[in-house]
């Protein structure tokens, strides 16, 4: 995607005092300098600079900075799964119409491939190409040439996102199977117990809830993961009982156990039979 053309210096950087673009409204506001992107307040056709966004020279290779604030924005898009936004690159006038447009969308795509590798949902984000066809201030000038070149996010639309599955980790012979689910946000998680002792279950040290257990017949506990993350767990006496839950923005495919529930089972005899399907089929 790097482009040679010497002189044509297609940065973001963006002054602090800068006027914010007149698509903000209310309390939907560009980040200033060194601060976080907040969406709240923000709706569709609302639209952000994001100044903390800058590229190498003639390039749409993002520099370390530029990476550490789209990492705050992929927490923001990740914590708001339904929000669908455009990224859009702009540039000045200098060089051609053709070459200008060509850099902008890569770096539109550049912008979109980061946040994608940080956990963004794919389907959130449109990239889109502008060049030097909206600028903002007057290319006739060094100041205003800086200004024209930015990237911003534009609140596009909502996504609909499926309903969450209820899904199951049985555990016995002092195991948890399977020992990672990947769910979607909001999913509720129900542990089974088919051992003939208690469990206690704790999330990265944090204390979750013990599994009381009368032999063999499946006491339970649940929780209900709404953000995006991983989630280690294990019984806080019994380290073989242990396992990862990673909540997405959506997934593909739905893991169903079921244990084979008879009497006088034991935990010798215990199996889990595991169907996976497409999500929401």
């Amino acid at each position: 995607m790097k482009n040679t053309r010497v002189g044509i210096a297609l940065t973001l950087a963006i002054l602090a005092a800068s006027p914010l673009v007149s698509a903000e409204s209310g309390s939907c506001r560009s980040p200033a300098p060194g601060m976080p992107l907040e969406l709240d307040g923000c709706k569709a056709g609302d639209s952000l600079i994001l100044r903390e966004v800058h590229f190498d020279n003639d390039s749409a290779k993002l520099t370390p900075s530029a990476m550490d604030f789209l990492d705050q924005v992929a927490k923001e898009l990740k914590e708001n799964p339904t929000i669908k936004v455009a990224i859009e690159g702009h540039t000045d006038n200098n060089a051609s119409y053709d070459y200008n447009m060509s850099l902008s969308q890569n770096r539109a795509n550049s912008a979109k491939f980061y946040l994608v590798s940080a956990g963004v949902n794919p389907a959130q984000l449109v990239p889109k190409g502008y060049g030097f066809t909206q600028p903002i201030a007057d290319n006739a000038t060094a100041e205003g040439r800086a200004l024209n070149r930015r990237v911003e996010l534009e609140l596009v639309g909502t996504l609909v996102l499926a309903k969450a599955k209820p899904s199951k980790v049985y555990i016995s012979t002092f195991h948890a199977k399977p020992q990672q689910l990947e769910v979607p946000a909001g999913a509720e998680i129900t542990w089974v117990n088919y051992d003939e002792i208690s469990h206690d279950i704790s999330f990265d040290g944090a204390m979750g809830s013990r599994i009381w257990t009368s032999p063999w017949l499946g006491n339970t506990y649940s929780l209900k993961f709404d953000q995006v993350g991983t989630y280690n767990y294990r019984c806080s006496v019994h380290k073989d009982v242990n396992g990862t839950i990673v909540v997405k923005p959506t997934v593909d495919m739905h893991v169903t156990t079921e244990s084979p529930v008879y009497g006088g089972q034991t935990t010798s005899s215990y199996k889990a039979n595991q169907t996976t399907t497409p999500y929401g089929g």
